[in-house]
């Protein structure tokens, strides 16, 4: 079974694509804290859920009240999707002295909130692969 068919890994698997391209992104951004007229880069993040396919339901739900959630909308996953975007936001900050405009501690703090995403990534993929597992050695066994 390829789990990367599976909705929930398949989601988990584009996130830390993501964070890992976001760390690199924010690695460059370190390096390059002392190089003159450097500007640091940042990167979209995708949504996830957009490249999903939704298959048509058989029994189609019908909204009765304004407040009842919508229904979904089927879509495809569209062949031309990159990825995140690297983009260099516009600076809202003072520059030094020579035009360089990386703050290190603002890229620390990235640094350490893509870290701890990407373990939350691994520790929920972790847990549907056990769930799957253990699921699996009950129906076999």
């Amino acid at each position: 079974m390829d789990l990367k068919n599976l909705t929930v890994f398949n989601l988990a698997n584009q996130n830390m694509r993501y964070l890992s391209a976001k760390e690199r992104v924010i690695a460059a951004n370190i390096a390059n804290a002392s190089t003159p007229n450097y500007l640091p880069q940042d990167i979209t993040k995708p949504s996830f859920l957009s490249n999903l396919t939704v298959e048509k339901p058989l029994l189609e739900l019908k909204t009765t009240n304004i407040k009842h959630i919508g229904e979904l909308k089927s879509q495809t996953k569209s062949n031309n999707y990159q990825g995140p975007i690297v983009f260099t936001p516009k600076p809202n900050n003072a520059l030094t002295i020579d035009g360089n405009g990386v703050i290190l501690e603002e890229q620390m703090n990235e640094a350490s909130k893509a870290s701890s995403e990407y373990k939350r990534m691994i520790t929920i993929y972790n847990s549907y692969k056990n769930m799957l597992s253990v699921a699996n050695t009950k129906i076999s066994g």
